[in-house]
C-alpha cells in the first residue's frame, strides 16, 4: 500500500500539483491522497468482507461453531489473511468443503468483478485525468498472469506491454482497480492448499488427510519458490502459515463421506482461479 502512497506524489508531480523540492505538500494534494486512500481501503475492506460473507453463509446454513475471524495485517497487501478457527468439528468432511471453499471464492469472484469496474474507471489519455492516478509498480501487476490479461482485455490489446516497453516502472490505474488486484491476490493466497489455510481445509476434506499432506509439502515448495522468485506477498504468506497454520484441522465427526462433486468442480474452479492469479505472466 506505500506505494500507492509513493505513486500519488509522484503522479502528482507529473501533473504539476507538488514539486518534490516543496517544503511541504499543499492541502489540494493531501486531500487528493487521503480520498484515493480511502477509496482503496474501503474497496479492498469489500474485497475481504465478501469473503468473509461466503463463510459466514456457510455457518449460517449449517449451524457451524467457528470463532470470529482474525485479521492478520500485512505491510505489503495491507492484509494477510484471516483465521476463523474451528472451534467444535464439523459433523462431516463436506461441511468443512463447503465452509473453507465459500470464502476464497466468493472474495476471488468479488475482487475480479470490482478490478474490471476498476479498469473501466481508468482513463486513457491525458485530457481526462490520467496524470491524477495513483500508480501500481508495474512489476508487481506483472506478477498476476491475470490481472495482466485482464487489463489488456478491458483496455485494449497491449495495455500493460505499452509501459514495460517504454520502461516505465509503475502503471496509472483507480484505486478501486488497486483495491481490486490486492483483493484477488489476497483471495488466492488464501486458497493455496497448505496447513490450516481454507485451500488447505478444502484440501484436506476432498483428498483426506493423507492426500492433504502431500498436497500441503508439494504446496509450500511452490509458495516458497514463488515467494523467493517473484512475489514477496506470497514469502510473507508462506512464513505465516508455516509457524502459525502449518498444522492439519482438527478432524471431523466424521472422516469416511466424501464431499459431492459439485463442491469438488467448485474447488477445481477456485484452485484454477488460484493459479491465473498468483503466477506470473
Amino acid at each position: 500500500m506505500m506505494n500507492l502512497l509513493d505513486g500519488a506524489y509522484k503522479s502528482m508531480e507529473a501533473a504539476g500539483g507538488w514539486s518534490a523540492e516543496m517544503d511541504a505538500p499543499s492541502a489540494e494534494v493531501v486531500n487528493y491522497i487521503t480520498l484515493q486512500s480511502f477509496v482503496l481501503a474501503v474497496v479492498f475492506a469489500t474485497c475481504q468482507g465478501a469473503h468473509e460473507y461466503g463463510h459466514y453463509s456457510m455457518i449460517q446454513l449449517n449451524k457451524l461453531k467457528v470463532s470470529t475471524p482474525t485479521l492478520i495485517p500485512s505491510i505489503l497487501t495491507g492484509i494477510t489473511t484471516t483465521i476463523n478457527r474451528i472451534e467444535k468439528p464439523f459433523e462431516n468432511r463436506a461441511q468443512l468443503a463447503k465452509f473453507s471453499l465459500a470464502g476464497p471464492l466468493v472474495g476471488m469472484i468479488v475482487s475480479i468483478v470490482i478490478y474490471v469496474f476498476g479498469l473501466q474507471a481508468t482513463p486513457l489519455n491525458i485530457g481526462e485525468g490520467i496524470n491524477n492516478l495513483p500508480l501500481l509498480p508495474l512489476g508487481i501487476m506483472q506478477r498476476s498472469n491475470l490481472a495482466v490479461g485482464v487489463a489488456n482485455l478491458v483496455m485494449g490489446q497491449g495495455f500493460v506491454e505499452l509501459y514495460s516497453s517504454t520502461n516505465e516502472s509503475f502503471i496509472p490505474l483507480s484505486p478501486v482497480a488497486i483495491a481490486g488486484f490486492f483483493g484477488m491476490v489476497v483471495n488466492a493466497l488464501a486458497m493455496a492448499p497448505y496447513g490450516r489455510s481454507d485451500g488447505g481445509r478444502t484440501s484436506t476434506a476432498l483428498f483426506g488427510r493423507s492426500g492433504a499432506q502431500g498436497i500441503s509439502f508439494f504446496t509450500s515448495i511452490m509458495i516458497l519458490f514463488l515467494g523467493l522468485i517473484s512475489n514477496d506477498a506470497i514469502l510473507f504468506y508462506f512464513l505465516f502459515v508455516t509457524f502459525f497454520q502449518g498444522e492439519q484441522e482438527i478432524p471431523c465427526r466424521d472422516e469416511v463421506a466424501e464431499p459431492d462433486n459439485t463442491t469438488a468442480f467448485l474447488a477445481g474452479i477456485s484452485w484454477f482461479l488460484m493459479l491465473l492469479i498468483l503466477l506470473p505472466s
